[in-house]
């Protein structure tokens, strides 16, 4: 997983395979835990909240059950059922 933050596009987001996370912007380079806490590298500071979101990748092997997200798993129906007559 990664992502530019949204706020400041500069800055790239990205899960590394030990689950921290890489901050780059402009050449720097930071890593940060999933918590958003600084580990090495020259940026010091990094949005915990954007941290947590790229580190939070579930092992789907692992899950209870699958997504429910609407229109994730199978298109929605088009209409209500209440109004199929």
């Amino acid at each position: 997983m990664a992502m530019t933050h949204p706020f400041d596009t500069d800055a790239f987001y990205e899960l590394m395979e030990d689950g921290n996370i890489r901050v780059t912007r402009n050449g720097e380079e930071g890593i940060f835990t999933g918590e958003g806490i600084h580990l090495s590298g020259s940026i010091r500071e990094a949005d915990p909240q954007v941290c947590n979101w790229v580190s939070n990748v579930p092992n789907p092997d692992t899950q209870l059950s699958q997504s429910r997200i609407a229109g994730r798993d199978k298109p929605a129906p088009s209409q209500a059922s209440h109004l199929n007559a």
